[in-house]
């Protein structure tokens, strides 16, 4: 068996080492690593920072602005109101040049909006003589309807032929009364005549009268029994006659409601069908305020410059506004983290972080589906409205843009190094 002193070593320095004590560094160091790893991992553990996600944000109020676009090229015939004036809902501001006097339509359009059609008379002595262009078509029509109607309720033809059906219904019930009054008092003659003939052929059973008289009293009775056979057919006749007035008179009845209610119809449709030519009008020529607020010209437009279809004409900056909202685009990636309620930090494009400070915002709404381009779409609330975090209130500006940070949830720092040795294990 080899000793200690036996083994011949290769090196040295390694010999040197071994006889001789390490150094105290050398014999706690390993000791010393560990609590300092154990340490880190500790304070790794304790430490959180929030997990973000940015994007881009633009700050407007809850009722947004209306911008009017131009629907079809031309000249504009007449501006009616200027920059930056306030305006109600449903103001007129422009109009583009067309076949109808715009004045002429305003018009029809405040008879239109006002008058209600099953009440009232159209006052179409107020609408004489104006210039309508594309909606004339559809006022000719409405005009022709209501002629018709209100003719049809002037002249009333079903109660014309109706009071005609009624007398006529009276003659034949009296000729029915007299034939049947006569018929009871042929009935009597019949008898009488029976009772007389009877005895006649008892004188010529005896022999006391001819062949020829007796005879002579049968005809007399046929004759008779004919008339009231006839007189039966005529009262059968007039009956007959009396029933299909009575329907007669159930079906002009039956008619003249239906064609009251369609004439009503015809007016009624008519008339919705000229409301929609003035819109489709409006919307094709005349640029009017849908909200309350200040216009504000979003070009140098005069009267007799020409537009083109798809140009910002006007905005409608709403008035008393002060419920301000932010509105996100998330990209797809990482957007399964975002929740209702979570905070978000804005910067705002105009107003330097580090002077301004940032406003604090929460999130509202997440749509249910993204848009075309993937993204979702996100309302972002602001507590303290344009307070910023240095307590400086920020002068509101429609469409202010900035960046936004969602912060979805405060990580350690230890799950965020296991988080990426994950994604080393995976490659």
């Amino acid at each position: 068996m080899l000793e200690i002193k036996d083994i011949n070593l290769r090196s040295e320095e390694v010999q040197e080492i071994l006889t001789r004590v390490p150094h105290w560094m050398i014999r706690w160091g390993n000791i010393v690593v560990l609590s300092i790893v154990l340490l880190m991992l500790g304070v790794s553990w304790m430490i959180k920072y929030p997990d973000m996600i940015s994007t881009q944000i633009s700050i407007t109020t809850e009722v947004p602005p209306q911008k009017l676009i131009a629907k079809t090229s031309g000249r504009i015939e007449a501006i009616l109101v200027k920059d930056k004036a306030e305006v109600s809902k449903e103001t007129p501001l422009a109009v583009i040049e067309n076949a109808a006097n715009y004045k002429d339509v305003f018009v029809l359009k405040s008879i239109i909006d006002t008058i209600n059609i099953d009440n009232y008379a159209f006052p179409f002595e107020k609408t004489k003589a104006l210039q309508l262009g594309d909606i004339e078509s559809s006022f000719a029509l409405f005009q022709k309807e209501y002629m018709v109607d209100e003719l049809n309720n002037k002249l009333q033809p079903y109660k014309v032929e109706g009071a005609a059906q009624s007398y006529e219904s009276i003659q034949l019930r009296e000729r029915l009364s007299l034939l049947e009054s006569q018929k009871i008092i042929n009935q009597s003659e019949l008898e009488l005549q029976k009772n007389d003939l009877d005895r006649y052929e008892t004188l010529y059973k005896k022999g006391i009268i001819s062949t020829q008289e007796l005879e002579k009293h049968r005809l007399e009775n046929l004759q008779s029994q004919k008339n009231y056979k006839s007189l039966l057919s005529t009262i059968s006749q007039l009956k007959s006659s009396l029933n299909d007035l009575n329907r007669n008179s159930k079906t002009t009845t039956i008619n003249e409601n239906k064609e009251n209610v369609n004439l009503e119809r015809n007016v009624t449709q008519a008339f919705y069908q000229l409301k929609k030519a003035i819109k489709d009008w409006e919307l094709n020529y005349v640029f009017r305020s849908s909200i309350e607020g200040k216009v504000s010209f979003l070009q140098l437009w005069s009267e007799n410059q020409t537009i083109v279809a798809g140009d910002n004409v006007f905005a409608i900056i709403p008035s008393n506004e002060t419920n301000y909202l932010g509105k996100v685009k998330a990209v797809a990636q990482n957007s399964g983290k975002i929740k209702v309620g979570q905070d978000v930090n804005i910067k705002l494009a105009n107003y330097p972080e580090r002077e301004f400070g940032i406003i604090k915002g929460k999130v509202k709404s997440i749509s249910l589906t993204p848009d075309k381009d993937g993204n979702l779409l996100i309302d972002i609330s602001l507590p303290n409205g344009l307070k910023t975090s240095y307590d400086k209130k920020i002068l509101f500006q429609q469409e202010m843009s900035g960046s936004a940070d969602i912060i979805t949830e405060d990580l350690r720092l230890l799950e965020r190094l296991l988080y990426q040795f994950k994604d080393v294990f995976r490659r």
